[in-house]
């Protein structure tokens, strides 16, 4: 059943039909109840609309009125009999009718699976009660709109085109860094792949996540570094090249790693859910992200050309891609934003902040330098959450899906918040700086000779010429990175 979808459930009951008694003929039925109760009313509104001509009869002044009615049939000393079970009922009193009736609307309000329960109650003038009950389990999934289908229509093809252009900018020389100097890339990917997993997984755990979001934060520990990263990197004055390196590495990596993991220790979360992430599922996510990265790269690596083509549009590009996310991606998904609990908003970016911290620890206990240090940190806390978004989409069943990419959710807006406040306070001092070397507060004292006013004048141009190119930097990061 569709969100924000009624249904409408029309039961026809039959007074001759409960008469039908295989124990015994002696009897009559004189009334009965029906009811449709949802285990969770937050997931599914149930009205009652009964359609029948009928009199409601208040039997009694008393206020102790049953929520569920009780159907009275035109049956002599059927009041008594009711009576003798409930003091003070509120009827529906049936006329002579062959049939009639009742109908049930249900209405979707939150995606999850409950069961709704029929049971039907039937009264007899001996005073007994035959009663039956029946289960029906109903999983409310995502609003089939059509603004949703052209969203998720969409969604494959910009990822798509994500990793090629990542894979393009991604200059195939440095590739060869793996080769000379492996140290830093295996440092930081023990730091991805054997750190990031299981701080996920401590992290669910101290926070008593529900199955559904431990699992969800668990993806996302499993997923590659993401290409933000990159930028966030040429920011820090970080190794940009080992950066990339890193994400190239990891991305692929992801393949073997993330089935390891799914298939291992994913386990334990799946098995509380009684949900199966299907292999070929999470194959095809992967590759997704993985087979348009390294198309990326030959693209680069056949022409030059198109990797300075792409390296000169890519603001413009990224800045579109951010519109589309950011206003697109809410008006879709707004029913899920407004999901966002403050508890799972504190605690789930702790996942990349710790990440950070960790990263960066590992990368100085292993020797790594400062300008390493920053950039293995940086790498290990910024996670690729488009694969996890994908994998939650098109592996996991629905409506888990829906509700478990509420922590990816989170996750992507608010990894880079700090980043962000440490840029603003950069951008503040760059410009600080420029305003410094172009009105200077004290002139050089006069006893300086000509040669070193010559060589003042030189220099000058050239420290305007790195602030600008700071500058730009910054400003490139401002459209490029969210």
């Amino acid at each position: 059943m569709s969100l924000f979808q009624t249904r409408y459930i029309t039961i026809q009951v039959k007074p001759n039909d409960l008469n039908h008694d295989h124990h015994t003929n002696k009897r009559t039925a004189i009334g009965f109840q029906f009811q449709v109760k949802s285990t969770d009313i937050r997931v599914l509104d149930v009205k009652k609309d009964v359609i029948v001509p009928s009199k409601l009869e208040n039997t009694t002044k008393s206020k102790n009125i049953l929520l569920e009615d009780l159907f009275i049939l035109p049956n002599r000393n059927a009041l008594g009999h009711i009576f003798n079970a409930y003091p003070s009922p509120t009827l529906i009193r049936i006329e002579n009718l062959t049939a009639f009736d009742i109908i049930w609307s249900i209405e979707s309000t939150v995606m999850n699976v409950t069961n709704l329960t029929f049971s039907l109650n039937i009264f007899y003038d001996d005073d007994s009660v035959s009663s039956n009950t029946w289960l029906l389990r109903v999983a409310v999934i995502p609003p089939q709109r059509l603004i949703d289908k052209l969203f998720y229509i969409i969604l494959p093809i910009l990822i798509i085109f994500i990793s090629i252009q990542m894979g393009i900018l991604l200059d195939t020389t440095i590739l060869i860094g793996l080769v000379k100097n492996p140290k830093p890339v295996i440092i930081g990917f023990l730091a991805q792949y054997g750190l990031m997993p299981f701080l996920a997984m401590a992290i669910a755990k101290i926070f008593r996540y529900s199955p559904l979001y431990s699992l969800a934060l668990f993806v996302i520990g499993c997923c590659p570094g993401s290409g933000a990263s990159n930028q966030w990197t040429i920011l820090f004055d970080g190794d940009v090249n080992l950066s990339a390196l890193m994400s190239f590495v990891s991305t692929a990596a992801s393949f073997v790693m993330m089935p390891l993991y799914f298939y291992t220790i994913g386990r334990i979360y799946m098995a509380e859910l009684s949900i199966t992430v299907p292999f070929l599922g999470l194959c095809r996510s992967l590759a997704l992200v993985v087979i348009p990265y390294g198309l990326g790269i030959f693209i680069s690596y056949r022409s030059s050309k198109i990797h300075k083509i792409v390296k000169n549009l890519v603001k413009p590009m990224m800045l579109f891609l951010l519109l589309f996310f950011l206003i697109f991606g809410s008006i879709v998904n707004w029913y899920l934003i407004v999901t966002i609990d403050l508890y799972t908003a504190l605690t789930a970016p702790l996942l990349p902040y710790l990440g950070f911290i960790l990263g960066a620890a590992i990368a100085w206990v292993f020797g790594l330098n400062w300008c390493h240090i920053k950039t293995v940190g940086i790498e290990a806390g910024i996670q690729n959450t488009g694969i996890a978004f994908m994998i939650m989409f098109y592996s996991f069943p629905q409506p888990y899906a829906s509700q478990a990419i509420v922590v990816p959710l989170v996750v992507a807006f608010l990894t880079t918040k700090p980043f962000w406040v440490a840029y603003v306070i950069r951008n503040q001092i760059i410009k600080y700086k420029k305003r410094q070397s172009k009105n200077p507060k004290q002139a050089l004292p006069s006893e300086v000779d000509d040669k070193v006013k010559s060589n003042s004048n030189i220099e000058q141009p050239q420290i305007n010429e790195k602030i600008d190119e700071q500058e730009e930097i910054v400003d490139l990061m401002e459209n490029f990175v969210k």
